[in-house]
């Protein structure tokens, strides 16, 4: 069974990271997963990791950084793919760029906290893709989605006119059949990214 961290160390770590301006290197999402069509974050969790970032949102749409670094610790929801968490504690994310298996995982560091060893470790990835990566970008609406998939990972931002912000990275396991199958259907904004909400 997964077992979540204590929610008093999260919160610690990310108010780190709001005293750090890190917060707005992240696009927005949703915890409606597109996969199961369910929340995968409680309502409570999500409340309490924006009260902790200082940011004003409304569930189901929250700061991606905030939603998939700290609040898929906290969820229980198996999807196809595992639980939302495994991402930063089995290590095969981490070791498909190279890095120690523990890399992303919460008080692996005192020094750096996970929300920004993501960002430096899928941010130039992003914004500029390294010679073997492939790299797509499409339009849904006025927002352009940008994925790239490289060593196993595949990593993707918006861009609603400011400039590109990271949403979600997560290993790919058939580097492939996920290419073919994200080049073939038809845009729209994917892996629960969601457009900044309006005021």
């Amino acid at each position: 069974m997964h077992t979540p961290p204590p929610i008093d160390d999260v919160l610690a770590t990310i108010t780190r990271d709001r005293d750090a301006g890190r917060l707005a290197a992240w696009s927005w999402s949703t915890v409606i997963d597109e996969n199961v069509g369910e929340a995968v974050i409680e309502r409570d969790v999500f409340a309490r990791i924006h009260e902790a970032g200082g940011l004003d949102a409304s569930f189901p749409i929250g700061n991606a950084g905030l939603v998939h670094v700290y609040g898929y610790l906290f969820s229980t929801v198996a999807t196809p793919y595992g639980y939302k968490s495994d991402r930063w504690n089995d290590g095969v994310l981490a070791r498909s760029l190279g890095l120690d298996p523990g890399h992303f995982r919460l008080g692996d560091s005192d020094d750096q906290t996970p929300l920004e060893r993501v960002l430096h470790a899928a941010m130039p990835l992003l914004s500029d893709p390294p010679a073997p990566a492939r790299a797509t970008s499409w339009r849904t609406g006025d927002v352009e989605q940008r994925a790239v998939l490289v060593d196993g990972a595949l990593v993707s931002g918006l861009d609603e006119g400011s400039g590109l912000r990271l949403t979600t990275i997560f290993p790919v396991a058939d580097a492939n059949a996920f290419w073919r199958s994200l080049r073939e259907d038809p845009p729209r904004l994917r892996w629960n990214a969601a457009p900044t909400p309006r005021p």
